[in-house]
């Protein structure tokens, strides 16, 4: 349970940070973008969450 929140907690910083450089007219850089979407949909199937919930 405790890596799925602190994933959760990194998603949610790393979209503070890219919005942060959008309002001043920056685009967050293309790799990072791409790290963040593996990140989020990388290896793992809704199946994988009971991991989490029942260690």
């Amino acid at each position: 349970m405790a890596e799925l929140l602190s994933g959760i907690y990194a998603v949610g910083e790393q979209g503070e940070i890219w919005m942060r450089q959008l309002q001043r007219g920056e685009l967050p850089p293309e790799g990072e973008i791409a790290q963040a979407e593996a990140f989020l949909t990388g290896p793992g199937s809704i199946e994988d969450l009971a991991l989490f919930f029942y260690d």
